[in-house]
């Protein structure tokens, strides 16, 4: 494939796990293939990029479709053959794009307080209230510090086979 053929493909990937709609960007229109392809090159190396298209493979074409039905069907084609890959590519996709100062606009458009980084000045939250905050669904318990009472973890076989099977299927 020539580059010009990866970006469209990327691009076609991109938008078709980040669509868009009238009141949020597509995933192209606000650079996530560009942020996905870095992402890719910097956690598996600068193989990483060929290392995707080897893995789409089949699913390239379909992606490449003007077709909707058909790039979801490639898509989902290639989740079943490489659910790692497809994973990073998709995390890393959903991320890039919601630290786009443009979806931070479309999130805040529609009434939510979302900053892009939160650490510096936080979210304003109001006072906490003893009677507004105070749980009322009835749910749940708690054991006062000073009533806790030690279990003997001797009693609990910790080195018995099946515990040690449980804990590794966990």
């Amino acid at each position: 494939m020539s580059p010009g053929d990866v970006a469209a493909l990327l691009v076609a990937l991109v938008d078709t796990l980040l669509p868009g709609d009238a009141g949020w960007p597509s995933g192209s229109t606000v650079g996530v293939q560009a942020a996905l392809a870095m992402r890719l090159v910097q956690d598996r190396g600068e193989d990483a990029l060929q290392g995707l298209l080897n893995s789409l493979d089949s699913s390239a074409a379909g992606l490449l479709s003007g077709d909707e039905a058909t790039r979801i069907a490639a898509v989902a084609d290639w989740e079943a053959r490489d659910k790692t890959l497809f994973g990073f590519v998709r995390d890393a996709s959903y991320n890039a794009y919601y630290e786009s100062p443009v979806v931070v606009l479309a999130i805040n458009a529609r009434g939510h307080n979302y900053k892009m980084i939160p650490h510096i000045t936080g979210y304003r939250l109001a006072r906490f209230d003893l009677e507004r905050d105070t749980p009322k669904h009835g749910r749940g318990a708690w054991v006062a510090t000073d009533a806790v009472q030690r279990v003997p973890v001797e009693t609990l076989n910790l080195a018995d086979e099946r515990t040690q099977n449980w804990g590794r299927k966990q």
